[in-house]
């Protein structure tokens, strides 16, 4: 079934996108992040200057008790009325001083009311114990004495009691609560102070500033602990850095569609043949795998050699040769191209090969790794050496049309001889070199191209048939070996073998396989070897044992 794959130009653009989208919500992320962090911060202060307001005052009237019970007179007179009132006018915050003469909930008189007949009875009111020395505080305590005035707030100690401007909840929060509770369960109300009595479950159940609203808490000590609990929605943040969201919006917008652009781009190429070739040969030739062609002596048709031939699949599919051969020349990739086939090859044939010494594993060179700025980087890879330790003959094939006058070929090869390696001319006769530059390369071994083997054993074999002879006497006259490419008939290996070619190679015997395959060929070439010519198989006997 065909890989169904997606276009490399939607792929680009959708890749691109993403990743610009992405950018874009990430960055008005850290920009509400910023400012709502921001924002809290300033609530929490806030919040907190606020609630020390409320300890100040409650501070005060803690120093005020001492004062109070050391008056002369505790009567409600006109001169302990008047005692009450200058203590009020002295400190700014209270507003009233009320006297209980029996230290109950009943007030004889206060500072700002006078007397009260009969006496005013607060009880029982709602209170908390917030203190270990005896106050009390009375929250939302009903009083309808004194105009436009609902509830106090007392806090008692013995026989006074004192009240305070009232401060006022946080004008900057939409909603807020003061409430007492304890430090180990600070979740639960243990008295409703004044506010939204829900907003502390809420601010339990909050995911912070930048997933939701904005809460902000101060307590004073203790086990037992007053505490006031603040909140802002998010629109109020933005509302407040409407300016610089904006801001941060048109700066996400710019880096959205540069980031789009760039990965557009480098997705693009990943995607396209040039960069799927790039890609595979940096990742240690992902997607390349070696096929094998066997090569047959002919005078023994057996299999004594392989031509190593790449071919190319990765996730987009396939590239043939004649398409990655291309683009690996344009992108001056030939040697890390050649090293990551021969490496694969001999790791895949090492095992396979191991009782076949001097097996020859041909393999095409490009010519642009034979030139003297390049050679020395070849010889020192470590390739050869692997070849040497498997016991495989590896043979260096270059291209008739490579072989240019005034090259350094003959010398490179000649480096290669050195440490080992046999030389082949492939493709030969359709090139232009003559004889001389033949000669000067010294091959151990001439490839014919396939289209002087076409002809051969049929009609026209006399003209083709001339050519192969006289590149017969040519290699004769100078000791090289002859290989035929692209046999493919009975017709044509009969007239090579008739004219003593020593190799050969084409469909005729295998195509290029895979490993697998060519090992499967490999086991059946030897099971014809040791197969008896005559006679019968020797019956097979159990094993005893």
């Amino acid at each position: 079934m065909a890989r169904q794959s997606t276009s490399p130009n939607y792929r680009a653009l959708l890749t691109g996108s993403v990743a610009g989208l992405a950018t874009f919500a990430a960055m008005l992320l850290i920009a509400w992040a910023g400012v709502a962090f921001d924002g809290q911060r300033d609530l929490e202060k806030q919040t907190s200057d606020l609630f020390a307001i409320w300890l100040a005052n409650i501070d005060r009237g803690n120093k005020l008790y001492a004062t109070l019970e050391k008056l002369p007179e505790d009567d409600c007179s006109d001169t302990h009325l008047n005692a009450l009132n200058t203590l009020v006018y002295k400190d700014n915050h209270i507003t009233n001083i009320w006297f209980f003469p029996d230290g109950d909930t009943k007030a004889a008189c206060s500072s700002s009311f006078g007397r009260f007949e009969p006496a005013h009875d607060f009880g029982p009111p709602e209170k908390a114990q917030l203190f270990l020395d005896g106050r009390q505080t009375w929250y939302r305590v009903p009083f309808e004495r004194a105009r436009d005035v609902g509830e106090i707030t007392v806090i008692k100690k013995g026989r006074y009691g004192v009240s305070f401007y009232q401060t006022g909840n946080l004008a900057t929060a939409d909603d807020d609560l003061f409430y007492v509770s304890s430090k180990q369960d600070p979740y639960t109300v243990l008295f409703h102070a004044h506010g939204n009595a829900g907003l502390l479950q809420q601010y339990r159940n909050a995911y912070g500033p930048v997933f939701g609203r904005i809460y902000a808490q101060a307590c004073g000590e203790g086990d037992v602990r007053l505490c006031y609990l603040t909140m802002i929605p998010p629109s109020r943040v933005v509302q407040q850095n409407i300016a610089l969201l904006a801001i941060f919006a048109v700066f996400g917008v710019t880096t959205g569609v540069l980031v789009f652009l760039k990965v557009k781009r480098v997705v693009s190429d990943r995607h396209s043949p040039v960069g799927r070739i790039r890609h595979a040969i940096a990742n240690g030739g992902k997607g390349f795998e070696p096929h094998y062609q066997p090569i047959l002596t002919l005078e023994t048709m057996k299999c004594d050699g392989c031509e190593v031939l790449a071919r190319f699949e990765d996730a987009q599919g396939k590239l043939f040769p004649d398409e990655f051969v291309n683009i690996i020349q344009r992108e001056n990739l030939t040697w890390e191209f050649t090293e990551i086939i021969i490496t694969k090859a001999l790791r895949d044939l090492k095992p396979l090969l191991a009782g076949r010494p001097g097996f020859k594993v041909s393999v095409n060179f490009f010519q642009s790794d034979l030139e003297d700025d390049q050679i020395q980087s070849v010889l020192r890879s470590p390739v050869f050496a692997m070849a040497a330790e498997a016991g495989l003959s590896l043979c260096c094939e270059i291209l008739e049309t490579g072989i240019r006058s005034g090259t350094s070929s003959v010398k490179s090869l000649e480096y290669l001889r050195s440490i080992g390696c046999l030389i082949a001319i492939d493709d030969f006769g359709t090139g232009y070199s003559n004889l001389a530059q033949i000669k000067a390369l010294n091959p151990d071994l001439v490839k014919i191209d396939k289209m002087f083997v076409d002809d051969l054993g049929s009609a026209t074999d006399c003209a083709r048939g001339a050519f192969v002879q006289a590149i017969l006497s040519i290699s004769a006259a100078h000791g090289m070996k002859v290989c035929a490419e692209g046999v493919e008939t009975m017709e044509q290996l009969a007239s090579l073998r008739n004219r003593n070619v020593d190799y050969a190679q084409g469909y005729f015997f295998a195509k290029p396989m895979p490993i697998r395959d060519f090992s499967l060929y490999l086991l059946e070439q030897t099971l014809k070897e040791k197969m008896p010519t005559t006679g019968r198989l020797a019956k097979l006997k159990p094993v005893s044992g």
